[in-house]
C-alpha cells in the first residue's frame, strides 16, 4: 500500500503564528545542535552505570541517522519505534528528526495483534524494536509480521538480534553519506515529524500529526521562561520513567536538550526502582500518570528514601485529584503546578507558581501564552458564558496538523473557525481559570440530569480507603442511568456502598449524585499510560445487571 500523502498547514495560517513569534521554524536537531554546541562534555543521558555528554549523544544520532538512509529510509517515511525508556529511543528522535522521518512510538506492552495493525495502518517502512523486553520477544513478533505487511520493509533489533533482522550495530556503524543526504533532503520545521495516538480509552486510537513547530515552539518558550524563573534549573535532573512512546514521556527528551540539562533513564516505570534513582542520582524533576505517584507515595520504602533533592512534581496523563496534589505536596514539600493538554493540543492551559492554592488544586489553570480557550454548546457554535459547563475547543500554535489518515474525522473535530473541539466538558470562572468536569460520552443522564463523573470522583479519592476510584453510568429501565462508583482500595481496607454514600453526604454532594451501587476492584483497568478505562466497566457493570435480571427473572418463574 502506498502512504497517503500527507497534508499541510496553509500559508495563511502558517503566517499567523510566525509572524506572532509562536512558531520558530526550529527543528528537533537544530534544538539539539544547539545544546551540543554550547555543553559537549555536559552528561545528557543516564541509563544504568552509563553516563553520555551531549557530544557523545550527538556522535551516536548521527551515525544512526547515517545507517537508517543507507537503509533506504527517506524523508517522509514512517518508522515505528517501540522501545522501551533506552539510550538507542534518545538516539532514534534525533536521528528520525535529521533525515525528515516520522518517528512514530509504538507501546511495549502492544503484541501481535496491536503490533499489526499499527504498522499496517501507519504505513510503516521501518520497525526498531528491543529483541525481548518485559518476557515478550519483540523481535521475533516484528520479523513474523514483515511478510503480511507490504509496506515494513525492515526490522531493526536493538540489543539483540533476530534472523532476518537488521542488527542495531550495523545501523550505527559509521555517519558516512549524512551529509551529502541532509543537503539533498533539508528538513524543514513546517514538515510532519511525529505520528502516535490518543489513549482510545473510549475506543479506537486516533493517530495525530505534528509538525516541528506546533509541538516544539511552545516547549522552547517554557524552557527560556524556567531558566529565568529559576536560574538553578540548569543543573536539574529529570528521571524519565513515564513511557517515551506515550507524549508525556516521549517529550522528556525535548525538555533535556532545550533546558540543556541531565534525564536518567528508566526502562519503565516501578515505584522501588523510581525511589532508588531519586536518591541515587539527586533527582530534581519526577512526573507521571496520578496511578504512578499514588502507588510512588503508597510504597513501603518511600518513608525512609530521601527525596530531598526533589524540586518539582508533574503529574499528567489524566486528572489529577485534588487529595493527590495534597499529599504530593505534603510528603515531597513542593507545590504541585496543574495542566491541562492532550495528543492533539500538547498544552492548552496550566497554573503557576504564583497562583494561589485554592487555584491549583481546583483549576488547570489559564491558557498558554498564543492559546485561544472558549466553553461551547453541544452544536459547536453557541458560546457559553463563564459558569456554564460546555464542551472545551482550543485553538492555538500547538494544534496538531490533522488524524492521519482521517479527513473527515479531522474536520469532525473543527469547526468553521478553527476551534477545535476536545470532548472534554468543562466551565471558566469569573478570573478566566478553566475547571475540568470530565470526558463529554462519560457523563450520566440520571432521568434527564446530567452528572459528570469527575466530581464525584475527586471526592472519593479523598476518603482514606480509597486508592483509585472511577464512576460510570449502570443501565436502568427507569431513568436511563443511575451512577456506579467502581473503586480500588488501599490495601487492608475496606468500604461499602453505605459507608461511601455517608462520606459522600459529609462532603455535602446532592443526593442524585450518590453512587447507587458500589464495586470493589482488585485493579481497575488501565491503558498502557496508567488512564482509567471506563469501556471495560461499564461492559462489567451491563452484564452483572444483565444476569442479575436473569437470576431474579428465573426465581420468578
Amino acid at each position: 500500500m502506498t502512504a497517503p500523502e500527507l497534508p499541510q498547514f496553509s500559508p495563511e495560517y502558517r503566517e499567523r503564528f510566525v509572524s506572532r513569534g509562536l512558531w520558530l521554524d526550529r527543528t528537533l536537531h537544530d534544538y539539539f545542535a544547539e545544546a551540543v554546541a554550547a555543553a559537549p562534555s555536559q552528561v545528557a543521558i543516564v541509563e544504568g552505570d552509563r553516563r553520555v555528554t551531549f557530544a557523545e549523544w550527538d556522535d551516536l544520532a548521527r551515525r544512526a541517522a547515517a545507517g537508517l538512509v543507507r537503509l533506504g529510509l527517506r524523508k517522509g517515511d514512517v518508522v515505528t519505534v517501540q522501545l522501551p525508556n533506552w539510550l538507542e529511543m534518545c538516539v532514534v528522535q534525533i536521528a528520525l528528526s535529521r533525515i525528515g522521518a516520522i518517528i512514530q512510538p509504538m507501546h511495549t506492552v502492544y503484541r501481535e495483534r496491536e503490533m499489526a495493525s499499527m504498522l499496517e495502518f501507519c504505513n510503516s517502512r521501518a520497525v526498531i524494536v528491543p529483541e525481548e523486553h518485559a518476557g515478550f520477544a519483540h523481535a521475533a513478533a516484528a520479523c513474523a509480521l514483515r511478510g503480511q505487511l507490504p509496506d515494513l520493509a525492515h526490522v531493526i533489533v536493538a540489543r539483540g538480534e533476530c534472523a532476518g533482522a537488521v542488527p542495531w550495530s550495523e545501523i550505527a556503524a559509521s555517519d558516512a553519506g549524512l551529509e551529502a543526504y541532509e543537503r539533498a533532503h533539508p528538513a524543514h520545521a513546517d514538515d510532519v515529524f511525529y505520528l502516535n495516538f490518543t489513549s482510545g480509552t473510549e475506543g479506537a486510537p486516533k493517530g495525530f500529526l505534528h509538525t516541528h513547530n506546533t509541538l516544539l515552539s511552545v516547549l522552547k518558550r517554557f524552557a527560556e521562561m524556567q531558566a529565568q524563573a529559576d536560574p538553578s534549573s540548569a543543573s536539574d535532573v529529570i528521571l524519565a520513567n513515564s513511557p517515551m512512546t506515550h507524549s508525556f514521556g516521549h517529550l522528556t527528551t525535548y525538555q533535556v536538550l532545550l533546558r540543556k540539562v541531565r534525564m536518567v533513564l528508566a526502562a519503565r516505570f516501578s515505584p522501588a526502582e523510581t525511589l532508588r534513582l531519586v536518591a541515587r542520582e539527586r533527582v530534581t524533576a519526577i512526573s507521571g500518570t496520578p496511578a504512578h505517584l499514588i502507588s510512588l507515595l503508597q510504597h513501603p520504602s518511600f518513608p525512609e528514601t530521601d527525596t530531598t533533592s526533589i524540586k518539582s512534581v508533574g503529574v499528567g496523563g489524566a486528572a489529577c485529584p485534588p487529595q493527590l496534589m495534597a499529599d504530593i505536596e505534603r510528603h515531597f514539600g513542593v507545590r504541585v503546578g496543574n495542566m491541562y493538554g492532550m495528543g492533539e493540543n500538547i498544552v492548552h492551559t496550566r497554573t503557576l507558581p504564583s497562583d494561589a492554592p485554592d487555584v491549583v488544586r481546583e483549576t488547570v489553570g489559564l491558557p498558554v501564552p498564543g492559546a485561544e480557550l472558549e466553553i461551547f454548546a453541544d452544536d459547536h457554535a453557541t458560546v457559553l458564558p463563564r459558569g456554564s459547563v460546555g464542551e472545551i475547543a482550543f485553538r492555538g500554535p500547538t494544534l496538531f496538523l490533522a488524524y492521519y489518515r482521517s479527513p473527515s474525522l479531522t474536520r469532525a473535530t473543527r469547526n468553521d473557525d478553527g476551534w477545535f473541539f476536545t470532548g472534554d466538558l468543562g466551565f471558566v470562572d469569573d478570573r478566566g481559570y478553566l475547571h475540568i468536569a470530565g470526558r463529554k460520552k462519560e457523563q450520566i443522564n440520571r432521568g434527564g440530569t446530567k452528572i459528570h463523573p469527575k466530581e464525584i470522583e475527586d471526592l472519593l479519592h479523598s476518603h482514606p480507603s480509597v486508592a483509585r476510584a472511577a464512576v460510570v453510568g449502570m443501565p436502568d429501565d427507569r431513568l436511563g442511568e443511575r451512577v456506579c462508583a467502581y473503586v480500588e482500595l488501599v490495601p487492608g481496607a475496606g468500604l461499602s456502598l453505605e459507608e461511601a454514600r455517608t462520606f459522600l453526604e459529609s462532603k455535602r454532594v446532592m443526593k442524585y449524585k450518590l453512587p447507587e451501587r458500589l464495586e470493589v476492584a482488585r485493579e481497575l483497568p488501565q491503558t498502557p499510560t496508567g488512564k482509567i478505562q471506563k469501556g471495560p466497566l461499564l461492559e462489567d457493570i451491563a452484564r452483572k445487571l444483565e444476569r442479575e435480571a436473569a437470576s431474579l427473572g428465573g426465581g420468578r418463574e
